[in-house]
């Protein structure tokens, strides 16, 4: 990839910096980056990574976790190029910049020459414009989603409401949760969105694209873990045995949010 291509494309061809990166260059006073020396280009060189790419509520943390198990190098429940993960971690061991921040993170996950993140669509973007994903020896996608994206909706839609993303967060305290068209219509298209745009990125820059749907991963764990080695080609003699019981995560969906699931399909359905 030639990286003026990418800095000559305007935000509408290529997402323009999501926050995570600018509260990244804030804490660093504009001077987040520095450049690669050729050793360290060397050693991404030598590295195959895969992204896991989501959408809000699709169970990336869960496919995460199932892939941790498997012995893939992959943090699990962890979103490492998030700024609140970056910012106090630097802060702590006083790194000195994003590009270190990024090496000791990349290399400390490596297994068998393969790294794994979860990751956000934005981010994939802020980190290709960067110039450090194109030094990877290759770079696939793996892409987190769900079949029924009205019941992710809803999820996404309670999660904001309440405050808790997942089961070991306190929430708001709130009660209640009311049924909101128009939040819930607003959670739908936001997710529609970065499904778009996780599709958009392995389109223009040819990355190797795959789709693991939450509900298929909850029926067949094991054989889904499986198809993932396959699509990064990855022998099968090397996956370790996955098991859901030992993942700790509550299920998404609820009496609540089938009761507003079914509402909002009461109202919008047509015919």
């Amino acid at each position: 990839m030639h990286p003026e291509s990418v800095k000559a494309l305007d935000a509408d061809l290529y997402p323009a910096p999501c926050h995570h990166q600018q509260e990244v260059e804030d804490y660093f006073d504009g001077q987040a980056l520095r450049p690669l020396t050729p050793a360290e280009t060397d050693s991404l060189g030598e590295l195959d990574a895969f992204f896991v790419a989501f959408s809000n509520r699709s169970g990336s943390t869960l496919l995460t976790e199932l892939l941790n198990q498997s012995g893939l190098g992959v943090p699990p429940r962890a979103e490492v190029f998030n700024s609140d993960s970056i910012i106090p971690v630097c802060a702590e061991h006083g790194i000195e910049s994003f590009t270190d921040y990024f090496l000791q993170v990349t290399l400390g996950w490596v297994q068998r020459g393969r790294v794994g993140f979860k990751i956000g669509p934005r981010q994939l973007f802020w980190l290709t414009r960067a110039g450090l994903l194109p030094c990877f020896g290759s770079v696939s996608v793996v892409n987190a989603t769900r079949h029924d994206r009205l019941a992710q909706a809803v999820s996404l839609y309670i999660a904001r409401t309440t405050g808790q993303w997942h089961s070991d967060m306190a929430g708001s305290g709130v009660q209640e949760i009311p049924y909101d068209p128009a939040a819930i219509a607003r959670a739908l298209r936001d997710i529609c969105r970065d499904q778009q745009l996780i599709e958009y990125y392995a389109a223009i820059h040819g990355a190797p694209l795959t789709a693991v749907a939450y509900e298929e991963l909850m029926a067949d764990p094991g054989g889904r873990v499986g198809r993932v080695y396959d699509f990064l080609q990855v022998p099968a003699q090397e996956m370790q045995p996955v098991e859901l019981a030992a993942v700790q995560m509550e299920r998404q969906r609820s009496d609540r949010s089938r009761q507003l699931e079914e509402a909002f399909r009461r109202e919008f359905a047509l015919g």
